[in-house]
């Protein structure tokens, strides 16, 4: 063949070629796309430069020595050498930067693998956070619409923190509080009102249950006082729906606002002063001049405030803006802890103290100063955008619309990353194709969590992180969220949506037993409002069952569906037993708001507890067929379920300091009546954990007095053997 004909030839196919590879550039980026491997154009846009080198050094040798470094590494993991394996990891990582499988699994590799063969608290956080840090830091940077690495992230913080599947789970969470804590300090809830000093005193002093119910009214008089401001601000009322008047039907009349509206209003409202807080320090001067005195008298302090970028390990600097600045701040605003106040340790250091006075001083955090106020909005905003990678917007738009999370649970950072994921790869919740049931699950999951444990007290213990007081338990706002999950993602699971109301069939259960445990729950926190409008909707919703009979559970009147459905059971034939564990269960969990500061909570279920009592013992007292089968007095019943409680064997320096909160809030005729059965097993456990007793438990007044009225009690009583107290009780 001639020279020119070969060359025509070559040229032709050439052609062909470049065709047919042009016709898979569209299966390419649809597997590409399905791979999450939606970097840049170019890898070298935006890529720092020790990846730079790694990309132009190796070229397209690149992919080979990343599989040779793979394989490798999985024979390093196989043989337990978890660490030699991570660090292949990281050049794998370094040669693929764009390339979304090698972050993800090392992160899942530090997170799961590498945390499990440490052995203190400390060493596995630092693992599992290693695991977010790589993600969150290096790889969405890098990966931007890679949704795998948002779902990844979000499962770190919803599976391996928040569940207990880790014995040190309770470790990942204070550890995440601790952080949350200094930036946003606890959320607004307008639902807990704040004991006041006249309050506790008369709680502690007070067995007449009339008054008791007086101190509630009191305390929510207190929080409706709140409430009714709050809803003034923002167009809304509480009570009745208000309606136009004839003739004035343009005006716009306020309405009614949910307990659910109310608590994200003031949600909304705090974080909206973080997301409008000034971006830079230009801003901040140009709206408060005075800012500017305030940030040189911080910096002649050592507490360095530039527009540079935040990193974490600055952050966290001895004089970082961690322990310099937002931990006596916090201080400011917060009251000493338990901890600190029945510790034996020695007394703080007067720097501290030295330290938060000289912060007030400056920013006037005790009486409000406007620019100090907004330097502090300033440097939230700061830290949460370039230290922990939170978008304040973002946040805001969470609030909006799935509620007032507490940003110190690591469940509300599971759905933020999940949400997040979403919209930056451009992923709509209508449009979630074949992974749309493990999305809806991701969200299930963490708005499930944040209303079983959403609601925070906490504690920290800056010196041991691991030892601070944390106590979760159900937050009520998150009920709606819930109810709303259900609606609007349960039909798109049913063949049959159309025909089916509410969650449709897949959901109907799991839908009927949220709402009732919410109404239970509302109805006792004395939010009977929303109790009632949850209600109507099960009976509008789920009147009657798939077969189409009529549901006689919604057939009752609010309070028997309230009081009936904790123990079905006791409806027509309620046995001792039965209504002893009711009872008792009210009581515990009474003593568990009251420990954690919940005045309402408590009266609301102490209530309640009375008046099951006085239902099962109504028409029994003068039955002689019942003579055997009465229920002790309700005081006693009180104050057996108030010394069984502190009695439970400590399992951790948290559960003690939760004894010690409950103690100090606790009527005065339960410390009394429990003070010297339990005096000898309360010494030996502050004994172990070096706390001073005299403190922790002290003497109630009028002790003396109290065993002189009961001297039977105290006839040759023999002191209890504290010996046997397990030393690993502590720990």
């Amino acid at each position: 063949m001639r020279p020119k004909l070969t060359q025509l030839a070559a040229l032709l196919a050439c052609v062909v070629l470049v065709g047919l590879a042009a016709t898979r550039v569209r299966p390419i980026n649809a597997g590409r796309q399905q791979l999450n491997i939606l970097g840049h154009e170019s890898p070298l846009e935006n890529t720092p430069p020790e990846y730079v080198f790694y990309i132009q050094a190796f070229g397209a040798f690149r992919g080979l020595i990343a599989d040779i470094a793979f394989l490798r590494a999985e024979r390093l993991k196989e043989q337990g050498r978890f660490y030699d394996a991570m660090q292949l990891h990281k050049w794998i990582c370094a040669l693929q930067p764009q390339f979304p499988a090698v972050w993800e699994y090392a992160a899942w590799n530090m997170a799961w693998n590498i945390s499990v063969t440490t052995f203190t608290a400390e060493e596995r956080w630092n693992w599992v956070y290693n695991g977010v840090k790589l993600l969150r830091d290096q790889g969405i940077p890098r990966n931007p619409r890679a949704l795998n690495l948002y779902k990844q992230l979000a499962w770190i913080f919803n599976n391996k923190m928040s569940e207990p599947t880790d014995d040190q789970h309770r470790a990942y969470k204070c550890n995440w509080a601790w952080r949350m804590h200094l930036v946003l300090g606890p959320p607004p809830d307008p639902f807990t009102a704040p004991t006041t000093a006249d309050l506790a005193d008369e709680l502690r002093a007070t067995a007449d249950l009339s008054r008791l119910e007086e101190a509630g009214r009191i305390a929510r008089e207190q929080t409706e006082s709140g409430l009714r401001k709050l809803a003034a601000e923002s167009g809304l009322e509480l009570g009745p729906r208000a309606e136009p008047t004839p003739g004035d039907e343009r005006v716009i009349r306020p309405v009614e606002a949910t307990g659910f509206e109310l608590a994200q209003l003031a949600a909304l409202r705090d974080m909206r002063l973080i997301a409008d807080a000034p971006h830079n320090l230009a801003q901040l001067y140009e709206r408060h001049p005075d800012a500017r005195r305030m940030v040189a008298e911080l910096r002649s302090l050592g507490i360095e405030i530039t527009d540079d970028t935040l990193t974490e390990d600055n952050y966290w600097r001895a004089e970082g803006l961690a322990f310099a600045f937002f931990m006596p701040y916090r201080e400011l605003l917060s009251p000493p802890t338990t901890l600190a106040r029945v510790t034996r340790r020695p007394v703080e250091p007067s720097a501290a103290a030295e330290r938060r006075e000289n912060l007030n001083r400056i920013l006037g955090v005790q009486t409000g100063d406007p620019a100090g106020e907004s330097l502090v909005r300033f440097l939230q905003r700061k830290a949460l955008r370039e230290v922990y990678k939170l978008e304040p917007t973002d946040m805001l738009d969470l609030v909006g619309e799935f509620g007032p999370m507490d940003w110190r649970s690591v469940d509300s950072q599971g759905l933020y990353w999940n949400v997040r994921g979403l919209i930056v790869s451009g992923t709509k919740a209508s449009q979630y194709g074949h992974d749309k049931l493990n999305t809806a699950r991701t969200l299930f999951f963490s708005l499930h969590n944040l209303f079983v444990r959403g609601r925070i007290s906490f504690e920290p213990d800056p010196e041991n992180i691991a030892r601070s007081y944390i106590s979760f338990s159900a937050d009520l706002n998150f009920i709606e969220s819930m109810h709303q999950a259900y609606v609007k993602y349960g039909p798109l699971f049913d063949a049959d949506a159309g025909f089916a109301p509410g969650a449709g069939e897949s959901f109907r259960s799991g839908h009927i037993n949220l709402l009732a445990e919410g109404i239970r729950l509302l109805y006792l926190a004395g939010r009977e409002a929303d109790a009632a409008r949850y209600y109507n909707y099960l009976r509008n919703t789920y009147a009657f069952s798939p077969t189409g009979q009529p549901n006689p559970m919604f057939a009752r009147s609010l309070e028997d569906f309230v009081l009936d459905s904790f123990l079905d059971a006791t409806e027509f034939t309620p046995s001792m037993r039965d209504a002893t564990l009711l009872i008792d269960g009210w009581l515990l969990n009474a003593y568990n708001e009251l420990a954690d500061g919940n005045t309402t909570g408590y009266v609301r279920l102490v209530r309640a507890a009375a008046a099951y009592h006085e239902k099962y013992m109504r028409d029994k007292r003068h039955d002689p067929g019942w003579a055997g089968k009465l229920l002790p007095e309700f005081t006693d019943l009180q104050i057996d379920a108030f010394g069984n409680w502190l009695a439970r064997p400590s399992r951790s320096v948290s559960f003690t300091l939760q004894k010690v909160r409950l103690w100090q809030n606790a009527p005065l005729y339960l410390r009394q009546a429990v003070y010297d059965p339990l005096r000898p097993l309360l010494t030996a456990e502050c004994d172990y954990l070096d706390f001073d007793v005299a403190r922790a438990f002290p003497e109630p007044k009028g002790m003396d007095e109290f065993r002189q009225q009961r001297p039977e009690r105290y006839e040759a009583e023999p002191e209890r053997d504290t010996r046997t107290l397990p030393r690993g009780s502590g720990g």
